[in-house]
């Protein structure tokens, strides 16, 4: 269905390509045309006792069968190629290089580093807490503090000010990218302005999504600023998944997977600021900016979305307007029903339950205090199901969508800062992944392989000069598929798992089960990329 009719042999292509008014330039498409698309993987769903079990075949691999762990880096591995990509006409996509032998960090300049406050919401939570205890809950600054960092209010002088530890303002959080002219008022490219802040196992950020339209047809650029709080120490490594060229899908399917990459691998250490001014291809491609951070992955993840992006007949702005309202913390009510969305067994809602109660009564009692803590712990690891929530003894892994994000955890495996489930290593393996919903809207699933399958390039450098971990982590540049989830003509394809009901300790979550049967041999740098495509942003749990 999603198969090409284009050849994918080593095709030389001389195109004319004109860059907002800038000289022409010749596209050598050799090498970096879009890599053969496979089809579909086979889907279907069954009911027992009223829970669904989606059942997913995927395609076979296109590579001789090899483990590349055992034997890396696996037969999936492809020689890298120094050049630009190309989209599936032979149109050079430009800034779809990263790194070079020449420029090992082809996609920006130099960043700009100054030194800040690297005070942390985890910091603040603690102290507050402490002030809590030790006052018996008659500290009324204190509540009202913790209560505004979770809430994400205004909190002077905090570079997190604004930034939610309840995951609600989705809405709010739009960026929209603004186009740039010469002095001729010709079009030459646009830029939209990003706020990230890193710490422990956690990246906020003020863009849930990003809207590419007046930039489709020329390159933008995306300025991160990223503050890195304590526990924060991290090699910034966003990483951009683009599509072909929309117009070659078949009439009423979205674009075809084609490429994705770290454009960085940059490090920074605590209490920094660093200005990073990455160049984007035009934006007619953009699917989606994954944020990562390879020493706690998972949880230290978030996600920029393509705002102009449908899914079953609906954008994703509205898919969270619909659930959170479109201005959410415009009012105390609006805040109120829009919190009241997140489920009562997310350790944040649990914290921000019982603050609201302590607040209301003035005091707080021994066993407050205890919950508090115990919350604030469990907050801290979402490897880790928390309490309330066991993990089914017949799955590979359970997932538990709760405050808008995933809490995971693999069975017989525990590690806080890295995840991994070593059991693939070559086609045929069936894993069973159990889903449940905490929250009081549906969750969705899907699925997407980075380059087992068609392949990947490690296509950074050593930084080792500046201290950078990139040839030994990064994704590089690999060619993305599609395992589960994906929409076909007639049907929405969206595996969902229904909303909790009840609440508090009564809540009752709502199940789906996951059969996938693995039949290609998974890249060396990641095995699962899965999350909620309809509330994209924090709900991310992937797998080693």
């Amino acid at each position: 269905m999603l198969k090409t009719k284009f050849t994918y042999s080593r095709l030389l292509f001389t195109i004319t390509l004109a860059l907002g008014g800038n000289a022409a330039i010749a596209a050598d498409c050799t090498d970096v045309m879009p890599r053969p698309r496979p089809p579909q993987a086979n889907e279907w769903q069954t009911v027992d006792n009223g829970v669904t079990t989606t059942h997913i075949i995927t395609p076979e691999g296109a590579f001789p069968s090899q483990d590349p762990f055992t034997n890396p880096p696996g037969s999936n591995h492809l020689d890298t190629v120094y050049k630009n990509v190309c989209d599936g006409n032979g149109v050079e996509m430009v800034n779809t290089l990263p790194s070079t032998p020449e420029n090992p960090y082809n996609l920006h300049d130099n960043p700009v580093v100054s030194v800040i406050d690297k005070t942390s919401p985890t910091d603040d939570l603690r102290e507050a807490f402490q002030l809590i205890k030790k006052s018996k809950g008659h500290d009324k600054l204190a509540v009202q503090k913790a209560i505004d960092i979770l809430e994400g209010n205004p909190i002077p002088s905090r570079t997190y000010s604004g930034m939610a530890l309840l995951h609600y303002k989705g809405p709010e959080r739009i960026k929209h990218v603004q186009a740039v002219y010469d002095a001729n008022n010709v079009k030459i490219g646009g830029i939209v302005d990003v706020h990230q802040v890193w710490f422990d196992g956690t990246i906020q950020s003020d863009a849930a999504m990003i809207d590419p339209s007046d930039v489709l047809d020329v390159p933008w650029t995306v300025r991160f600023t990223v503050d890195t709080l304590n526990r924060g120490h991290e090699d910034f490594a966003p990483m951009v998944m683009y599509f072909d060229d929309p117009a070659l899908s078949p009439p009423g399917m979205p674009p075809m997977p084609h490429v994705l990459m770290d454009q960085t691998f940059f490090p920074m250490e605590d209490g920094t600021r660093t200005v990073y001014e990455i160049k984007m291809a035009p934006g007619k491609y953009y699917n989606l900016t994954y944020n990562w951070g390879w020493r706690k992955h998972p949880p230290r993840v978030q996600v920029s979305e393509n705002a102009r992006k449908m899914i079953a007949g609906k954008s994703l702005p509205q898919w969270e307007i619909d659930v959170f309202g479109p201005h959410p913390s415009a009012s105390e009510a609006e805040k109120l029903a829009a919190i009241a969305k997140i489920g009562d067994l997310a350790p944040e809602k649990r914290m921000w339950n019982l603050l609201r109660s302590i607040k209301a009564n003035g005091k707080a009692s021994a066993n407050d205090i205890k919950s508090l803590n115990r919350a604030f712990e469990q907050s801290q690891d979402r490897n880790k199901l928390p309490d309330g929530v066991t993990a089914d003894p017949d799955s590979d892994w359970t997932l538990f969508f709760v405050n808008n994000t995933i809490y995971g955890q693999i069975k017989g495996i525990r590690d806080d800062s890295h995840v991994e489930y070593p059991d693939w290593k070559l086609r045929g393996k069936t894993v069973k992944i159990k889903l449940l919903n905490g929250d009081h809207f549906d969750h969705a699933y899907f699925n997407v392989d980075f380059g087992g399958r068609r392949g990947w390039e490690n296509t950074f450098q050593s930084t080792q000069a500046i201290g950078g971990a990139g040839q030994w982590f990064t994704f590089g540049r690999a060619h993305w598929w599609v395992n589960a989830g994906m929409p076909t003509a007639g049907k929405p394809g969206l595996i969902i798992t229904p909303p909790a009901t009840g609440s508090g300790d009564n809540t009752v979550v709502g199940q789906h089960n996951i059969e996938m049967q693995m039949n290609y041999e998974p890249s060396r740098r990641l095995r699962w990329y899965q999350f909620d495509p309809l509330h994209h942003d924090f709900a991310i749990w992937s797998i080693h």
